[in-house]
């Protein structure tokens, strides 16, 4: 069981913040503090009981909330949870339960733990992609029971630790929302520091609006954004395979199958594919010559 104090970090946008002190108060059972951040531009400080509320507006995306929360929280706690307001958090006092969870959480090599999440729309679990050295990508599969070590993870409900984060400093507002969890895996990876899945772990999450369709066999899920996430996802994919590109040849060509997977999702089983399909195009070649 894990012994280490935890806060909790909910971060709300749009009208899904009036709507979450059921996830406070589960959160309350199981962290020291809960800090929730709206992140609606022009809303007031939210007043919840049994949470600190501030107030961040958007500035600097979803990154520029974690950041203000952890500000917020100072030091005082030795892990922090990160869960979106979308997220179901029922599963995580049994993730805080598990040995190996705890024994992960206590190694200084370790960056941080997560559940594996099943998408709401589509009820398939998430496959996180593993760097194999420089140049192989693999990927984890949708079913597992054990904990195995990722390079990728989303950030909602993964347990960072928070000395790890110390380390690895502030997340990107440069990117707002899209890749900001991406962009820390792959500092912390640098870092050596690990993180890990628990397959036997699993919360109930929406990305986008997700559908299902079907090629060679195999099932796959489309995000379903809107043509302007589809325009902030091509430049933060562009902008982080031209970053990180030279060390990991991996990430290069995981991004690269990315903007085609986002592609052929639009084209298979998407509306409005042509201003999708624009913008994603327009937003890779903004990532390209990003001078940052």
């Amino acid at each position: 069981m894990v012994t280490q104090s935890l806060a909790a970090v909910i971060v709300t946008f749009g009208e899904g913040g009036s709507r979450i002190g059921g996830l406070v108060d589960q959160l309350s059972r199981v962290a020291q503090r809960v800090v929730v951040v709206e992140n609606t531009p022009d809303m007031p400080t939210p007043r919840i009981a049994g949470a600190d509320s501030i107030a961040n507006g958007n500035r600097g995306g979803l990154a520029g909330a974690y950041n203000r929360a952890l500000e917020h929280l100072g030091g005082g706690t030795d892990l922090v949870v990160f869960v979106d307001q979308d997220s179901d958090a029922t599963v995580l006092p049994e993730l805080l339960a598990d040995p190996q969870v705890a024994a992960l959480l206590a190694r200084s090599d370790v960056a941080a733990v997560a559940p594996i999440y099943r998408d709401r729309a589509t009820g398939l679990r998430g496959r996180p992609a593993v760097l194999q050295g420089r140049w192989r990508v693999e990927h984890l599969p949708r079913e597992f029971a054990d904990i195995r070590q990722t390079t990728m993870a989303i950030n909602s409900m993964t347990i960072w630790r928070r000395a790890a984060l110390a380390r690895l400093g502030a997340f990107d507002e440069g990117l707002g929302v899209d890749h900001v969890d991406t962009e820390m895996a792959l500092r912390a990876a640098a870092e050596n520091l690990s993180i890990w899945v628990a397959g036997a772990h699993v919360f109930d999450h929406a990305i986008g609006q997700r559908r299902e369709w079907r090629a060679l066999g195999r099932t796959f899920q489309t995000g379903g954004h809107s043509p302007d996430r589809r325009r902030q996802i091509g430049r933060n994919t562009a902008l982080l395979a031209k970053r990180w590109g030279w060390r990991y040849p991996s990430f290069a060509m995981l991004a690269l199958a990315r903007l085609g997977y986002e592609t052929a999702g639009i084209l298979a089983a998407e509306d409005r594919k042509l201003a999708k399909l624009g913008a994603l195009g327009r937003g890779t070649l903004a990532g390209i010559f990003a001078r940052r």
